[in-house]
């Protein structure tokens, strides 16, 4: 019985569903895969934007031999080696929802990926919609107010886009229904991203976008060129699928705490609500956010129930 000769070759992940995979290959060409028997057995799972290797026999199976190491990974949505993380809020139709973006924003915070928050939608309450502007500019982010209807502040954002992902990826996550297909085939048509209509009967989206795929802004695919990713949508973000923070470690998470933190009264400030406490004085003196503190103080709580017990690391 002959036996199969094999050959390996670089790629990326750019989609996978029901344990099948498709990989960009080096050469362009993409490549229908399954996971190697060896990743299963140690319980690796392969994610979208991962870097593979992949073997092919020459009776024409392929498969992902191994995951070279990550930048970053996210279990919702599931994506790695991510460089922008788009966070996609509407102004209206779904209301905008805070937690989630602050949870989101800490996500990205944590793995090392930078957030852009785009607010959509800007046509049906354009006074929310620069309200979202000004809460996160303060925050020391970017921000695109948009309207995929009327085209406001698409070629702003696309100049955005095309300049700052050269040899990146980034992905469009956030709420179901707030219009991330849509504002991806506003920025780039030749897309063709399936949309959906909100739910009446929730006022939410439904999930018209099944799973994560990433798509090449190079006018060519290559696997180490610059990727756009669209994702699920998602009712609540849960913060059990951010791994490994604790209580401890929020405060560093929201950015534009840092320059107060050495300010409190007291050294082990939880700046919830202390006396004394330099984030609560710069609140009140209009330097910080209350609907920012207001997400942070829930965050703290969810994970201090969470995760109860301190991390190693702030002993």
């Amino acid at each position: 019985m002959a036996v199969s000769e094999k050959t390996e070759i670089k790629g990326k992940i750019i989609s996978g569903v029901g344990g099948l995979y498709t990989v960009l290959a080096e050469d362009g060409r993409k490549i229908e895969c399954r996971a190697r028997g060896s990743l299963r057995y140690n319980s690796i799972s392969p994610y979208p934007g991962d870097n593979v290797l992949v073997t092919e026999e020459d009776n024409g199976k392929s498969a992902i031999k191994e995951i070279f190491p990550r930048k970053n990974f996210f279990i919702r949505p599931p994506a790695a080696n991510i460089d922008k993380l788009f966070i996609t809020v509407a102004a209206a139709d779904p209301s905008p929802a805070f937690i989630t973006i602050d949870k989101l924003t800490v996500a990205a915070e944590y793995y090392k990926t930078e957030p852009v928050i785009l607010v959509t939608k800007s046509d049906l309450d354009i006074e929310m919609a620069r309200n979202i502007e000004r809460i996160y500019r303060n925050a020391g982010y970017k921000v695109f107010v948009t309207s995929s209807l009327k085209g406001e502040g698409i070629d702003a954002l696309k100049e955005f886009v095309l300049a700052e992902i050269k040899g990146c990826t980034a992905v469009f996550a956030g709420e179901s229904g707030v219009g991330k297909s849509s504002l991806m085939n506003a920025l780039f048509p030749h897309l063709e991203l399936r949309t959906g209509e909100i739910s009446r009967k929730i006022a939410r989206g439904k999930h018209t976008t099944r799973a994560v795929t990433l798509y090449s802004l190079d006018g060519e695919m290559r696997y180490d060129g610059a990727f756009l990713a669209d994702t699920p949508g998602f009712g609540i973000f849960d913060l059990a699928t951010v791994e490994n923070v604790f209580k401890e470690d929020v405060q560093f998470l929201f950015p534009e705490y840092e320059p107060y933190l050495l300010n409190c009264k007291y050294k082990k400030c939880t700046h919830l609500r202390e006396e004394g406490c330099a984030v609560m004085e710069a609140i009140a003196e209009g330097g910080l956010t209350e609907e920012r503190h207001e997400s942070y103080v829930k965050i703290y709580e969810e994970i201090k129930v969470l995760r109860p017990f301190q991390s190693t690391k702030n002993k």
